[in-house]
């Protein structure tokens, strides 16, 4: 995919962010006089990842990189983190620790924030982390040991000028219309601005107006999309992998994303069929955790609806594929009023739970039965009646 293709190998080729560029560099050189750990934080799709990795390579440091939405318990953190922080690299060499999403670590993680505060002031070699919302109160104390360096969405015109410099790069010619509408629809997201690029324009000669129905017009749903494209276009596993990093998605609602979309991507039956026995898979231990809240179970659902469905496939599909929403999500959310309801309901569970939106949004179900038995819970969570009627039937 040109999301990993034109993935920047050095600062140099990364495009934006001249000063915070600067401050990471410097942050990193200077680690040892004892700064502490570095927090890029910003939206998704603004390169934070992609920005360490450039670091590391013009440092020649060898990258260890972790996701803590994936490695949340305290015992986790400690196997698969904290020998990775004390011990150098298979050939001596130094290294650069990545810890991806910490704000995406719950509130009820077992000591993992406790532990991961241990393990950047123990460590013996620099640490960056990334967060969508560096104020969330679960990181507030890494926050506040940490050099906190914003990515901004990037500006139109650089996006603009990458995208055609890959156009050039894939011998397909183009109007400047049509390069600079894809960049202005991106809103600031580099990686959503590519994987546009590329429905648009791969396999073709020339990239026109006219081509850009296929992407329509960027929402705030497009993050999900550009993931679906991740897993469905790709038979890396690597790059599917990669499909969840920065989504603003559960695993619930992913997983229900990908069970409606596989029949519109694949054709062959046994295509079908095997993208099918993944998603089951992952669903089952998606049913575990909510049963048992054992979130280190959580891996296993991402890795089967993202890896084991994009391998699915004997071999990539062509073309552009119009993908649907959930029938679920259709039904609660079709509607702009729906979704606001959402997001209104969330946001005073999170508030009153002190948890984040997005972890609210998976207690919704389970709060339709506490309520059934708890009423009081309304008068807690200072829900209004079309709130509750919300929850009921959802």
């Amino acid at each position: 995919m040109w999301v990993e293709k034109y993935r920047p190998e050095s600062l140099d080729e990364y495009r934006g962010a001249k000063k915070e560029k600067k401050k990471l560099k410097e942050w990193a050189e200077d680690w040892e006089k004892g700064d502490g750990p570095a927090m890029l934080h910003g939206p998704a799709g603004t390169g934070k990842t992609s920005l360490v990795e450039a670091l590391a390579n013009d440092l020649d440091l060898e990258m260890v990189e972790t996701n803590a939405s994936d490695v949340r318990t305290k015992k986790k953190l400690k196997k698969e983190l904290k020998e990775a922080t004390r011990q150098k690299s298979f050939f001596g060499g130094q290294k650069l620790i990545l810890i991806d999403e910490v704000d995406g670590m719950g509130s009820t993680d077992r000591g993992g924030t406790q532990e991961l505060n241990r393990i950047v002031d123990e460590t013996r070699f620099p640490v960056v982390m990334t967060a969508n919302d560096a104020y969330d109160s679960k990181i507030r104390s890494l926050k506040n040991k940490s050099k906190m360096i914003e990515i901004g969405k990037v500006h139109t015109n650089s996006i603009n000028a990458h995208l055609k410099k890959i156009l050039e790069n894939e011998g397909v010619e183009y109007e400047d219309g049509a390069v600079k509408r894809i960049a202005r629809q991106a809103n600031g997201q580099m990686r959503s601005a590519i994987n546009d690029l590329e429905a648009a324009a791969a396999g073709q000669e020339e990239l026109a107006k006219d081509d850009l129905q296929a992407i329509g017009v960027r929402d705030n749903e497009q993050e999900i999309f550009d993931a679906l494209k991740m897993v469905f276009k790709t038979d890396s596993a690597s790059t599917a992998k990669r499909a969840t990093d920065n989504l603003d998605e559960d695993a619930d609602t992913f997983l229900q994303w990908i069970r409606e979309n596989v029949p519109r991507e694949y054709e062959r039956s046994e295509d079908i069929s095997s993208a099918y026995n993944w998603v089951s898979k992952a669903d089952i231990f998606n049913g575990r955790i909510h049963i048992r809240q054992n979130w280190k179970l959580l891996k296993y659902v991402y890795l089967y609806s993202t890896v084991g469905v994009a391998l699915s496939k004997r071999q990539k599909y062509k073309g552009w594929t119009k993908y649907q929403y959930p029938s679920k999500i259709r039904k609660m959310g079709s509607s702009k009023a729906a979704r606001n309801q959402m997001d209104s309901v969330s946001k005073k569970i999170g508030e009153k739970l002190h948890i984040s939106m997005r972890e609210s949004k998976s207690t919704i179900p389970f709060l339709s039965k506490l309520i059934e038995h708890e009423p009081e819970v309304i008068d807690q969570l200072e829900l209004d009646e079309d709130d509750v009627e919300f929850i009921e039937e959802f």
